[in-house]
């Protein structure tokens, strides 16, 4: 049994999606296909455009075979932690042979080169720049290029870093590298669009957004999303999507005046209250806390803050990142324990295709995994042995269930738990 995996978002799917699990498949000739996804939020820092259980429903409508959550604090994490705690999670299944991942550059040899050249120059010099450059508001491939080129690899080279695509499969090889796996990397080139691109009919998950939130005729997608995906939009459209960060404006301003108004309680001036309120969350420094509750009062949304609180030094996507954290209650000490355990404790199952044809993929599964398959919430107590384990699935349920709760209102629809969402069998 040869069995390929690939790690993504799908915020939304579109046909260069489609592409990479055909090319997958057939560049590994692989029996099965498994994909580790984004739950409900984005390596962005914003909410999926759509909810995970439709998503995952795409995926296997275009020729996934079982379709895995990749948990929340890893999501929202920077490409370091996105990319090693989903390998991670593959390798611990033991049943992947391979893994598939898009790139700009399409050739493994020059990615791999790159990879072995990070490592090589990540000394403690190179890390103390990343770390600075990191805390000056850089994104992550800006400041791994920026510390690479001072720590002396050639410019040219580590310009292959600024591309996105470039820069997680990067990430991904030195994981792989670092673990010692036996799961086999190649990668496929990205073909049309850029990662970025915003042109309608592009292959491109910017361009599909820009055209839901512009609320322009679906049957426009068509030019960039397959039938069987455009179909499942069209029946949610308007009823169940899209989401956007500004509809979580209302709760992100309650919790960030609560957290003020607690530090207000414990300090004694209003300054050292504002750089210490939010420092506990996940990549919020004191002065980043400071900028963000300076700011806050005259924010009319999200999005609004976001922008008043950017700067030359600090990116929309950090701050729009740090915000997820502070809404979502997610901690710096969590993450630090959860990485410290090999990043997971279960295997939480979105979706699979309901065929006789992978009955030897999911016997695999439950022979070769070392961690538990939660299939059922309601029985997952039992099945995840450590309080850690159970704390991350809490966290996990709990932001989903924001999101859910958070898409109801908006469209006016019944809420419906996690615990009563049925995995989706395709």
């Amino acid at each position: 049994m040869n069995t390929t995996a690939i790690i993504a978002e799908y915020n939304p799917f579109h046909n260069g999606h489609s592409y990479q699990l055909e090319k997958a498949k057939e560049t590994a000739e692989a029996d099965f296909l498994i994909v580790v996804m984004s739950g409900d939020y984005v390596q962005r820092g914003i909410p999926a455009i759509i909810d995970k259980y439709a998503r995952a429903e795409m995926a296997l409508s275009q020729g996934a075979d079982l379709v895995i959550e990749l948990p929340l604090y890893y999501c929202l994490g920077s490409l370091e932690y996105f990319a090693g705690s989903a390998v991670s999670l593959l390798d611990r299944l033991h049943i992947v042979d391979s893994l598939c991942f898009g790139s700009e550059s399409g050739r493994l040899d020059e990615l791999k080169t790159l990879a072995e050249e990070i490592d090589r120059y990540s000394n403690e010099d190179y890390k103390e720049l990343f770390h600075q450059y990191i805390r000056e508001g850089l994104n992550f491939p800006a400041a791994q290029e920026k510390a690479l080129i001072a720590s002396g690899l050639n410019a040219e080279r580590a310009q292959l870093i600024r591309e996105p695509n470039n820069a997680l499969g990067v990430a991904y090889l030195r994981a792989l590298k670092e673990r010692h796996s036996a799961m086999k990397p190649f990668t496929v080139k990205r073909i049309q669009a850029g990662y970025h691109d915003a042109e309608a009919g592009s292959f491109s998950a910017t361009a599909v957004r820009k055209q839901l939130l512009n609320k322009e005729a679906l049957f426009d997608l068509a030019l960039s999303t397959p039938e069987k995906v455009l179909q499942i939009m069209v029946s949610q459209y308007n009823r169940r999507f899209p989401v956007v960060e500004n509809d979580f404006s209302a709760e992100l301003f309650y919790k960030l005046h609560s957290c003020y108004t607690r530090a207000l309680q414990r300090f004694s001036d209003r300054d050292t209250a504002r750089r210490k309120a939010l420092t506990e969350y996940l990549d919020i420094h004191e002065e980043l806390s400071s900028r963000i509750l300076s700011t806050y009062k005259e924010a009319l949304d999200f999005d609004d803050l976001c922008q008043k609180a950017k700067s030359k030094d600090v990116t929309y996507t950090r701050i729009s990142r740090a915000l997820m954290h502070v809404l979502l209650d997610i901690r710096a000490d969590a993450l630090k324990q959860y990485i410290a355990d090999d990043y997971h404790y279960y295997v939480r199952i979105l979706g699979f295709r309901d065929e006789k044809r992978i009955m030897p993929l999911t016997h695999a599964l439950k022979q070769s995994s070392e961690l538990p398959l939660i299939t059922k919430l309601a029985d997952a107590d039992k099945q995840i042995a450590s309080e850690a384990g159970r704390r991350m699935l809490y966290e996990n349920i709990q932001a989903s269930d924001l999101y859910e709760k958070t898409a109801c209102k908006k469209y006016r629809q019944l809420f419906r738990s996690e615990y009563v969402k049925n995995i989706v069998k395709y």
